[in-house]
This record gives C-alpha cells, structure tokens and sequence, in this order.
C-alpha cells in the first residue's frame, strides 16, 4: 500500500512513540509558570524577594523566548528534532536543576531565567509539532490534539507533585528532583522511541530510520509570509490569544467581582483546564473529518459566545459556568485548529520555522493580555469593557479564517534543500 493511503491506524502503529515523546515533551512547557507559584512562597521565605520580583522571572522567559523561537524552529529544519531535542532536553533539565543553586541576589534570579529560557528553546512546541507533523497525514489532527494535550497533562500534574518535593525534601533540591525525574523521563523516552519519519530525516541529514510521511513538502519561510491565508491564520491568533490570556489570568477576580465566593470562583477558574482539554481533543479528531470553514470559524468564534454569556449571566452560577466552560473548550480548540491549518496550508518542509513564528505571536498576545485587561478594569472599574472587547475580536477572529479555500498539494522537495532563515 503506497505511504499517501495509510489509515489511521496504520499511521498511529508506526509512529505512536512520536507522540508519545512529544506528549511529555509538550508537558514540560507547563513546567516553568505552574511550578513558579509554588516555589514563590519559599523563595520570598528565604530571601526575602517580593512577590512581583519573583513573578518577573516569567516576564523575562517571555521576552528572550518571543524573537527567538523561530531560529529553533530552523534548527529543527535544518538538523532535524532528535538532534536538537536530546541536547535540549540534557542543556533544560540541567538549567532548571540549577535553580536550586540560587543565591540572595536578584540579578542570578533572572540570569538563572536567561539561562533557562536559552535552553529550552531546544524543545518547544514547533520542534515537537514538526515532526510528529510530518508522519501523520490521515489522522494529522488527533495526533496534534494529542501533542497538545501535554500541556493540559503537565498543567495537572505540576502542582501535586512539586507541592510534595518542596514539602518532604525543600525547594532546593525540589527543583533537582522535578528535573531529573520529569526531564530524565522525556529523554529517556526521546532516545528510545523518537524517530523521525524517513524524508524529514533524510533532508535534515539524520538517518534513514522509519517510513517516509505522506506529504513532506510545504513553503519556505518567506512564501508564507507572503501568503494570505498563512497572514490571516496569523492574525486570528495573535487576537484570540491576546485577549483569552487576558481573561483567564483576570477570571478569578471577575468572578467575584460578579458576586461568587471565593470557593466557587476558584472552582469555576479551575474548569478552564479541562474545557481547554476537551476542546484540543475533540477539535484534532474532528479535523481529520470535517473540511470547510465550519471548523476554524466555530473554535474561533466560541471564546466570545463565552463572554457574552459571563455578561449575561451575571451572578448566575450555572450560566457563568456554562460562559467558562465554553471560553475555555474555544480556546483549546483555537490553538490546535491553528496547528493543522499551518500544517496543512504551508506544508511541514519549514514547518518548524512557520510556527515557531506562529508560536512568537501567542507569545506576545500572552504578554499584551494581562496587561490590556488590567488597565481596563483599573480605567473602568469593571470588566465589562474587556468582556465586549473579547465579543469582537473573536468574532473578528473567526472572520479572518473564513473560506480560506482548499489544501494546497505540495511536491516533495529534493533531499538536502533547507533553509535556515
């Protein structure tokens, strides 16, 4: 049976270690903000940095992360993900080891965060997504989905299993422990199951290890930059993500502006999680099943249907959950339908490239969100005006990818043709 006729499951016996490894891979980018808060505490402890100075570690991932995630992206295209992931897992690990180093000063507090932020370059989402990307065709979209799901994966674990080393072994060797076990385990399984599909080995110059993938062509950088539909995926989720960062890091304090107890705002808060999983899920599966418009306009759209409803709703429990619930399954879906659109739409030749772009631009909408929600409500008062400004853009958004057209066929490209910018 010729590579282009694989099913499904075909597809998912030959490469399940792929996703598996990028699964964990994707669960470690989880690591960094969640196990931020549970470390704060002790560290304010122990050296007396406020709460602020602590939390601006984060700031600085984001601004040395945002320009550069592209160039790893190339990287990735050029030598291919196994030769960038097992370093970058080993250069991570150690980096974030190191934190359990830390002196009182705040200047090796954010050059530990340099540090750690250059390295982890070395395995983000573009460089998992390239591959697993390349070896999918038929099921493409439930293999991202299930990528993608890491993220929720390590979002859930993080705070049950950093809370207890911090309590039973302290947050020196906490941040040691978290290290070697969850990085440790990502190599591990990256050395021993993570083989790239034959073409995307072979133009990267790796070995020749595994079947080749259905479709291993795709555009350059330049061209999708140039291209409309690349241009307008773009933009919807630069939007969506500005203002959904927004208001989940908002949610909880609207809540209870909106009247909930503190027990119930944290409970609805906490939902996010797994409407955000839900939606990855089942957006990834319905991918590989529904062509058109429907799809990318829907995820788009249904951030802002949530925000109506939390408008509607008031201090109504079951409909502010019900608006929580639906933002959030948006949202998820919204990030995955984004993947496949750009692997579909621009191919997976540059594909690490193309995204990595795609990933700098979710990154500054994460950064502009906060911010724009909280001068909002410091001007207003109220949430509202962010609530209706959300209503718009996603609406905005879902317009952007509307009748986008068909996939486009990409040719092959003969082995050894890569570019690095």
């Amino acid at each position: 049976m010729a590579t282009a006729e694989r099913t499904a499951r075909q597809e998912w016996r030959a490469h399940w270690g792929l996703v598996f490894c990028a699964t964990l891979g994707m669960s470690l980018l989880a690591l960094p903000p969640v196990a931020l808060g549970l470390f704060m505490e002790p560290l304010s402890r122990e050296f007396g940095w406020s709460r602020a100075s602590i939390s601006a570690g984060m700031m600085v991932f984001a601004v040395v992360s945002t320009p550069l995630v592209p160039f790893a992206g190339a990287l990735a295209d050029r030598f291919g993900s196994r030769r960038v992931l097992i370093p970058g897992l080993v250069l991570t690990g150690a980096a974030f080891a190191a934190f359990g180093l830390l002196t009182p000063s705040l200047w090796h507090w954010f050059a530990m965060w340099v540090v750690f932020t250059l390295a982890q370059l070395l395995n983000r989402s573009p460089i998992w997504n390239r591959t697993v990307s390349a070896a999918f065709n038929t099921s493409r979209g439930l293999a991202l989905a299930v990528l993608m799901a890491g993220i929720a994966l390590g979002q859930l674990l993080t705070p049950t299993i950093a809370s207890a080393l911090i309590r039973d072994y302290g947050w020196r060797s906490a941040y040691g422990l978290l290290a070697l076990g969850w990085y440790g385990l990502t190599l591990i399984a990256t050395v021993l199951l993570f083989r790239e599909p034959r073409a995307a080995a072979a133009t990267a110059g790796a070995a020749d290890t595994s079947p080749a993938p259905a479709s291993s062509g795709g555009m350059t950088l330049k061209e999708a930059l140039r291209d409309p539909r690349m241009l307008r995926i773009g933009f919807a989720i630069l939007t969506q993500s500005t203002l959904y960062t927004g208001f989940t890091l908002h949610l909880f304090p609207l809540l209870k502006g909106l009247g909930m107890t503190d027990k119930d705002s944290a409970f609805i808060t906490g939902l996010i999680g797994i409407a955000t999983l839900a939606g990855q899920l089942l957006t990834g599966w319905l991918a590989d099943r529904v062509r058109g418009s429907l799809l990318p306009v829907s995820s788009f759209l249904l951030p802002g249907v949530g925000y109506l409803l939390i408008l509607q709703g008031s201090s109504t429990w079951a409909l502010l959950t019900l608006g929580v619930l639906i933002a959030g399954y948006g949202s998820g879906a919204a990030i995955n339908i984004t993947t496949y659109l750009t692997t579909r739409y621009a191919g997976v030749r540059h594909f690490g490239k193309i995204f990595g772009l795609i990933s700098s631009l979710m990154g500054l909408g994460a950064g502009l969100g906060p911010l724009i929600g909280g001068r909002i409500y410091d001007y207003a008062g109220t949430y509202t005006p962010y609530l209706l400004l959300g209503t718009g853009v996603a609406l905005i958004a879902a317009l952007a990818v509307l009748r986008l057209g068909a996939y486009p066929e990409f040719k092959p490209e003969p082995a050894g043709r890569t570019e690095l910018s």
